[in-house]
């Protein structure tokens, strides 16, 4: 990036504000902050475009505002660049943009909400003057398969109905927070923002009619079932299928639909509850051991596998670079 682009850092918020002069370094300030995207617009030389972000853990938040522009994440650019599998959330706040992925376009206005997957190919066009809010999070830090998420993507999410008219405002009024990411109490909103979004998911998913609407329904009940009882140490597909009335074998049958096995579903949210437990400070006290026990891990060195195999690092690592990043 050259040095037309200025970079505007508030001391102490965490926040990184950064202030393009020409479509090429918007381009890169996207690929240096986001991922690899393909940009796209008439104002081919002066491009003022500005970026505010702010993260904590995995989870990241952008404000973009910009001239007409469009933006593209292509096959190419997914095939060149491995960033993680990812979702977006983004929210006018100013103007107009449409969102396409999946053989759906969404057209959006103020207030109004769209999500989209940054494992397959999207667009977005954005309107002169557009001001969007973007929240970024890794797929598995919501309970549901992709392939059920997968039913939303460029879908409209109105500002003025169902759990979109309370995450409007609270995206809005986050936007306007920042800082609060760098703040004590900031490693809980992360969690509780993603936590907002997957309901939101949830409840729009029951209101979508789709031709396996019950055994739509049956699994995404049988997955709120799970999540409430991750703690259980004896949480296993038998006791599963008896709580809901339905065979081990239907059961099975429902979570492979969406390509995962009960086991690995389960495995995977205790993972993602210990990894959110180890990168909370307020967990500081308790052991690596207690807290993997919290969640149904009773072998402390199967824990510490597993864990690692997941998310490249160990639970005593993740904990230390938690401590380094508080004393910072």
């Amino acid at each position: 990036m050259n040095n037309s682009a200025v970079a505007m850092a508030g001391p102490g918020l965490g926040v990184q504000t950064t202030v393009t002069r020409t479509i090429d370094e918007f381009a890169d300030l996207l690929r240096n902050s986001v991922m690899p995207l393909a940009v796209k617009s008439r104002h081919s030389s002066a491009f003022v475009g500005r970026m505010r972000a702010a993260g904590r853990g995995r989870v990241f938040c952008y404000e973009v505002t910009a001239p007409e522009h469009t933006i593209e994440r292509t096959p190419e650019l997914i095939k060149e660049s491995a960033v993680g599998e990812y979702y977006k959330v983004s929210l006018m706040l100013q103007g107009e943009s449409m969102v396409m992925q999946d053989s759906r376009e969404a057209v959006l206005r103020q207030g109004d909400i769209a999500i989209y997957d940054t494992t397959r190919p999207y667009s977005l066009l954005s309107s002169e003057g557009a001001r969007t809010a973007i929240v970024m999070f890794p797929r598995e830090m919501i309970a549901l398969p992709p392939e059920l998420v997968g039913q939303l993507t460029a879908v409209r999410f109105d500002r003025s109905q169902g759990l979109a008219a309370s995450v409007s405002p609270f995206m809005t009024q986050l936007m306007m927070q920042l800082d609060q990411f760098a703040r004590p109490g900031g490693s809980r909103l992360p969690h509780n923002i993603v936590d907002l979004l997957g309901t939101m998911l949830v409840s729009e998913l029951d209101l979508a009619p789709t031709e396996t609407s019950h055994g739509s329904q049956l699994l995404r009940q049988i997955m709120s079932y799970i999540e409430d009882n991750l703690s259980v140490p004896d949480l296993r597909p038998g006791t599963i299928a008896a709580a809901h009335f339905i065979s081990p074998r239907y059961l099975q049958m429902l979570f492979q639909r969406n390509g995962v096995t009960v086991s690995s579903w389960i495995r995977e949210r205790r993972l993602e509850r210990c990894h959110r437990d180890l990168a909370d400070p307020s967990h500081a006290s308790d052991s690596v051991t207690a807290l993997a026990a919290r969640w149904g891990f009773l072998e402390p060195a199967h824990f510490s596998r597993t864990y690692k195999k997941r998310f490249g690092v160990s639970p005593r690592e993740t904990r230390v670079a938690v401590s380094e990043r508080m004393a910072a």
